[in-house]
This record gives C-alpha cells, structure tokens and sequence, in this order.
C-alpha cells in the first residue's frame, strides 16, 4: 500500500521576525550580489502590503553567473520565456523569511518592451509571466544602482505598453458585457452576475493601468485603488458597486444590470485615454 510521508527539511518558527533589508545586511546573506550591476526589492513588501508571512522578492540584473549561498533551505533552477528572456530563480531562507532571489540579464526590459518601442501597440500580447516582471520592476526600490532603476522606468514610459496592456483589459470588458447581454436575454441571471462582476474587475484594472498602476493582481484591487485615486475608482465605491454583492430585496438580475451599468459608465469616462496614441 503507498503510505507517503511528509518530513520537514527546515522547520518554520513560530514567531517570524522580519530580516534586515538593508543591502549592507542581504550582501552578508547574498555576498554574490555586489557582483551584480542593480539590484532592487520588489513585491507586496515594496508596496507596503506584507506581512509577516510575505517573501521577500528580490531581482538581481547582471550579465554574469552571480554566486549564490547553497544550503537545506535552498533551491534554484533556471527559467525562459517564448521572448527569448533567460533567468535564474534562487528560493531559500533568509532570517525567518522566504527570498525568491530572481537574475535577469540586464537587458530584459528591453527586450520585453521591444516591440511596445518600436510603434503604438494595439493589444498587449506579452505574456502574464513577463507582465508580471514589468510590474515588479517598475515598483522596485533600488538597493544597487539607483540611475539603472530610473532609466528603466524612463524606457517603460517611453513605450506604449501601458496603453496596449489598458485596452487589451477593455476588450475583455466589452466581452463579458456582451456575456451579460447574452445571460439576461436567456433567464441565466446568476451567470449575468457573474460576468458583470468580471467586467467590472477588468474596468477597474484598465483604469489603474492608465493611472500607472500595472499590478494586475486581484487579490490588491482595493490596495491599488486606495493608491490611485487618480484612476477614477473609490475604494468605496467599488466594495458598494461590485464586491458588496446583492443589495437587500435585490435579484441576480437587478444585481447584474447595475453592475453592467456601473462599468459601462466608467468605460465611457476612459474612452478618450484608450483612443490616446502617447
């Protein structure tokens, strides 16, 4: 009979202390690092939303094999992307703490955004594991190289991947209203409920996108809305509009119908900046 057992390399503690990120106190744990050519700290813990229980994310941009301690809390392999873009991913202890340690060529951005440089993309087409790379990037705080940092903010900006990623968000909008035409007409109003609220997600990411916000993740959207109030979009309203649900004596279908309305307005309000070429 198989019996599987399960034995812990290193044991968690209790209570989790938050490691020293200086760069000074990571070069002691990651002394390979002062070979590289920047280096920043990325992730919910450079936003400002981590926890105790968050890793700490780490991207490295170097050229050459860095040196990486090896030890039982460790692992590491090599990743690549369709792009052509290579990487190596250390995950391992640091203190209390996760590191997921990510090397990338130092030309990754620009290889990325290549074809965003080139003309006015329509539609993004980058993948969701280089969308996230470009995220994190552009929300890094540098703890090598500084100038590195700000000139790839300056070639993000310089792009039109932005713009290409808000309306790619919008066609997806547009699909899940016409989804809700469909459901209504044919007395699905659960499933009405259900693509309005979709539709409103991706209206809500479109907006952000536009403001600068390229995070993407929905488990942030109030985050990420209580830190762009430029897009257009309260907190407030959106707990009341979409994640709020039924309101008293409300059916699916009213439900859906306000929702639907709802982004549907806010579409209309961001039509000039999905239309903007710069």
């Amino acid at each position: 009979m198989f019996n599987p057992t399960v034995e812990p390399i290193v044991i968690q503690p209790r209570d989790l202390a938050r490691p020293d990120l200086s760069f000074e106190a990571i070069l002691d744990r990651f002394p390979g690092l002062a070979e590289a050519k920047a280096v920043c700290m990325t992730g919910s813990t450079a936003a400002g939303w981590g926890n105790t229980f968050s890793d700490i994310d780490i991207y490295a941009f170097s050229d050459e094999e860095l040196d990486l301690p090896v030890d039982e809390t460790m692992e590491t392999w090599p990743g690549s992307d369709p792009s052509g873009v290579r990487w190596i991913t250390w995950m391992g202890a640091y203190g209390d703490a996760r590191v997921d340690l990510k090397v990338w060529p130092t030309n990754t951005l620009a290889t990325a955004l290549a074809s965003y440089l080139e003309k006015e993309v329509e539609f993004c087409t980058t993948g969701d594991f280089l969308q996230d790379f470009i995220y994190r990037l552009s929300i890094g705080v540098p703890l090598k190289n500084e100038a590195f940092f700000k000139e790839m903010r300056e070639l993000l900006d310089s792009s039109s991947y932005s713009r290409a990623l808000a309306r790619y968000q919008k066609s997806y909008v547009e699909n899940c209203l016409t989804d809700v035409a469909g459901q209504l007409e044919s007395g699905d109003y659960m499933t009405a409920r259900v693509s309005a609220e979709l539709a409103a997600s991706f209206t809500a990411d479109a907006a952000l996108i536009l403001s600068g916000d390229l995070c993407r993740r929905k488990k942030w959207i109030l985050r990420r809305l209580e830190n762009t109030p430029q897009c257009g979009i309260g907190v407030d309203e959106y707990r009341t509009m979409v994640l709020d649900g039924l309101r008293p004596g409300e059916t699916d279908r009213e439900c859906a119908l306000r929702v639907a309305r709802w982004t549907q307005s806010h579409i209309v309000r961001l039509e000039d900046a999905f239309l903007s070429t710069s």
